[in-house]
């Protein structure tokens, strides 16, 4: 969800979807000031050579190309629903353990940025084609993967001779004695410049615990087949606290792809089926600069869960086996307590009621400790799935079904836009889904049946034209369907209810050096909303144009633009009242990205963008960005990254968004807002292959401002500071 807009929100120290937001505010500045910014960001970029070399391998830490950044950076900004720290930490996982091409399946392949379900299904094809690839460059081969593609995707793959049997074998217990990897991780994060909250004598200050952000993680894995899990965290404020002291455990034991066993957990798992439309527990991208791979979902299935969400996950155990080589089946259960708003009861029956329900998984003060764990939710479902994997097509067909049954009912609001909310203790949702790519493109589809009978569905179309990709994708959720465990695509990605919209995506490559990404995006709610009193509709479009002469050099150049109606208090013909109306709200955006690897131990990234907000009224507000980015590989074994950025802009609608690097395993997209600098500075060392060491200091300066934040994040001064330290240790 977006945040509130608040009179100067306090930048806070990066974690995920709702901590790695920092918002920052102030006066705004003059034009002259973005003009200066503007030439310094375009003389940044220009002084980038055309002769390099390959970059080098890093320390055990993930570095995204700026494409990927900027996918990130859309997903926050949208809003997002759900918690992006899981797709950071796929990622860094792949990497970590890249994946065989000669063995992934194309739902394993699709997690790879690079490819995404239509080139993961391109690779199958042609594997079971012409054979085993000999090496990852052999991908080059594939009809419809670019040689950047296979670039940018070489870091998560491998390929290991010879072809594998359909169902490999159990690993046998000598085998996983002998083969059984550990790994051990250990991060502390805090601020340090304190708000209110940490500030007041023990009795009577805000949160109840101290402001350090800790975590810790247990691992043993044997290849891909075995994977024991131990997850903990404390967030700032929360105190430790019973049992292990930490505020979130999650934990699982699980055996993959072992014989006829697809998947077999026991603990914390998530489900990604079909479009996500019915059950997609896990997060996603969305919309963003990969025009047409972003709406796509190709869910794997029953997988393990160990991230740091407290929410989108099922707690229990889940069962996925192949029936037949080609049809697999599904069944799982689970059975935890999330946190919600309990009414006391009135009655004598004494079951109370359910106001709402929150995903923050915050537990700092009374109000919040109260929520949690008040609502119990036991859920069972199961499927079936046909997969197919051929020379000529790749696809799957499948049903899913769910029903969860809540030990308090739970009520609707009183407020207008609530009248479709679910309400009561049981809630059925079904739904069947498909999708099968071929050499000319692919067809998708999903469509679900909620709780109260009405449907939502989203299905599309890929065209491959040779140089050109075009993706038009269809959705509609009605008022009344509730998707409680699903993540669909839509504008407000992952919620799946009250939208209707159409999707065009389109994707050129005129030479072998350019890409073009573009999509738009028209979208209607046909019933009102929170804060928006009647039915609304509005537009997004996005342009994205790469360079890339040499595999060492990319620029890209992108604008982005939304209108949207929102809610305003219109004058009444009763003098002294007003009536609900509607107003077009927009927001712009363009941006100038370079990347130059000016050796094996330099990489230099810059940025230059502007950003403008038109309220309702005619308002305008602009912003500003620049930033320069430097990576040094000082040595074999240590690596420094370093960003400084200057931003200034009218107000909060005029904000930002930046993708930071941070230590492995964490989200930052800070939102910038006021005037000022932000800078960091990470440190990622490896003394010995099995320990990696990283420390990131970062720090945000405001000007013409006194404090920072509100309520108990106020922090006085101009100047908020965060540091990390992270060690991990794997042998």
């Amino acid at each position: 969800m977006r945040p509130p807009r608040p009179n100067c929100p306090l930048p806070r120290p990066a974690r995920r979807g709702r901590g790695g937001r920092g918002e920052t505010l102030g006066r705004g500045g003059g034009r002259s000031a973005w003009a200066r910014r503007l030439a310094l960001g375009l003389a940044v970029l220009a002084l980038s050579p055309v002769a390099a070399q390959v970059r080098p391998a890093p320390p055990d830490t993930l570095d995204l190309p700026d494409a990927l950044d900027a996918r990130f950076e859309a997903l926050v900004e949208d809003g997002v629903e759900g918690d992006p720290t899981a797709l950071l930490e796929r990622l860094a996982a792949i990497r970590a353990d890249p994946l065989d091409v000669n063995a992934a399946t194309a739902e394993e392949l699709a997690q790879v940025p690079a490819l995404g379900p239509v080139g993961a299904a391109a690779v199958v094809r042609d594997r079971e084609a012409n054979g085993p690839f000999p090496s990852v460059n052999a991908l080059r081969r594939v009809d419809g993967l670019s040689g950047a593609d296979v670039l940018d995707a070489g870091p998560y793959l491998t390929a290991v001779a010879g072809r594998p049997a359909r169902f490999p074998a159990p690993p046998t217990l000598a085998d996983v004695a002998s083969g059984l990897r550990y790994a051990g991780t250990q991060r502390v994060q805090r601020r340090l410049d304190l708000g209110a909250g940490f500030l007041g004598p023990d009795s009577s200050r805000a949160y109840a615990g101290g402001p350090a952000r800790v975590y810790t993680r247990l691992q043993a894995t044997y290849r891909r087949q075995l994977s024991v899990n131990l997850t903990l965290e404390k967030d700032p404020g929360e105190p430790f606290a019973g049992g292990v002291g930490y505020d979130h455990v999650s934990g699982h034991a699980a055996l993959l792809d072992a014989g006829r066993i697809d998947a077999l957990v026991v603990g914390d798992f998530v489900a990604e089926f079909g479009q996500g439309v019915a059950l997609w527990r896990a997060s996603g991208f969305g919309k963003g600069p990969d025009a047409v791979g972003g709406p796509l979902r190709s869910g794997r299935g029953l997988r393990p869960y160990g991230s740091v969400d407290e929410t989108h996950f099922l707690r229990g155990a889940g069962l996925t086996v192949a029936a037949t080589p080609h049809v697999y089946v599904s069944a799982f259960a689970s059975r935890r307590r999330l946190d919600a708003s309990v009414l006391a009861p009135d009655t004598t029956d004494g079951l109370g009621i359910v106001t709402s329900r929150t995903s923050t998984g915050l537990h700092r003060t009374d109000r919040e400790r109260a929520r949690r764990g008040a609502l119990g939710e036991t859920l069972v479902g199961g499927g079936a799935e046909l997969r197919l994997a051929s020379a000529r097509v790749v696809g799957r067909a499948g049903v899913v079904g769910t029903r969860s049954t809540f030990s308090t009912p739970l009520a609707r609001g009183p407020r207008p836009d609530q009248r479709f909310a679910f309400e009561g203790t049981d809630a059925t949702t079904v739904s069947a889904y498909a999708d099968a790519s071929v050499r000319a493109g692919r067809a998708f589809g999903e469509v679900a049946r909620g709780p109260g009978g009405a449907l939502g569905g989203v299905g599309g179309l890929l065209a491959s034209l040779g140089a050109a990709e075009i993706l038009v994708v269809g959705r509609h959720y009605a008022p009344g369907f509730t998707s409680l465990h699903g993540y669909p695509f839509g504008e407000r990605n992952g919620v799946g209810q009250n939208e209707t919209g159409l999707y065009a995506g389109l994707r050129l490559r005129p030479a072998q050096a350019w890409t073009v990404d573009a999509y738009l995006d028209q979208y209607r709610f046909p019933f009102l909303r929170f804060t928006v009193p009647r039915p609304s509709q509005g537009w997004e479009a996005l342009v994205r144009v790469e360079h890339r002469p040499r595999r060492y050099l990319r620029a890209s150049l992108q604008a982005r633009t939304e209108t949207r109606e929102v809610g305003l208090d219109v004058p009444n013909v009763v003098p002294g009242s007003a009536v609900g109306g509607l107003g077009e709200r927009t927001r712009q955006s363009i941006r100038l990205q370079g990347e130059w690897d000016a050796s094996r131990a330099l990489r230099l990234r810059a940025r230059v963008e502007g950003s403008r907000a038109v309220a309702p009224g005619g308002a305008v507000e602009t912003g500003s960005l620049v930033y320069q980015d430097v990576r040094w590989q000082a040595l074999g074994w240590l690596r420094a990254s370093a960003r400084l950025a200057l931003f200034e802009t009218d107000g909060f609608a005029s904000r930002v968004f930046v993708f930071e690097n941070d230590l492995t395993g964490v989200f930052s997209v800070p939102a910038l807002a006021g005037r000022g600098a932000r800078a960091y500075v990470l440190l990622s060392a490896q003394p010995v292959p099995a320990v990696t060491v990283q420390a990131k200091l970062a720090a945000t300066w405001l000007r013409d401002v006194r404090r920072i934040g509100s309520g108990a994040d106020a922090v006085e001064g101009n100047r908020v500071r965060d540091l990390g330290v992270q060690v991990r240790v794997r042998f």
